[in-house]
């Protein structure tokens, strides 16, 4: 019998002005896209992603928080996405 290796998925844990969202997804932006805050995110937040036996913990920026977390285009969401998976490394 042949062992499937199983993926290793992404888990987000978002913390901003006192809230706690939890997410977790395949992919980094997939994680990212499951977190929604209600009346928009414009205060700084710290994102901790956790795969596997790596973690990162990085302090997001009001207006990165804003373009990720509320309802904006999807142009605005693609380049936060992508800076942020930068700043995260994994």
């Amino acid at each position: 019998m042949k062992a499937t290796k199983k993926a290793t998925k992404y888990e987000l844990t978002l913390k901003s002005l006192g809230r706690v969202f939890k997410s977790e997804g395949s992919t980094l932006a997939e994680a990212l896209g499951k977190i929604k805050i209600g009346n928009g995110a414009k205060a700084m937040c710290v994102l901790t992603v956790k795969k596997g036996d790596q973690t990162r913990e990085r302090i997001i920026n009001g207006n990165y928080a804003h373009r990720l977390f509320s309802e904006v285009g999807p142009t605005m969401k693609e380049i936060a996405i992508k800076k942020v998976t930068e700043l995260i490394g994994i």
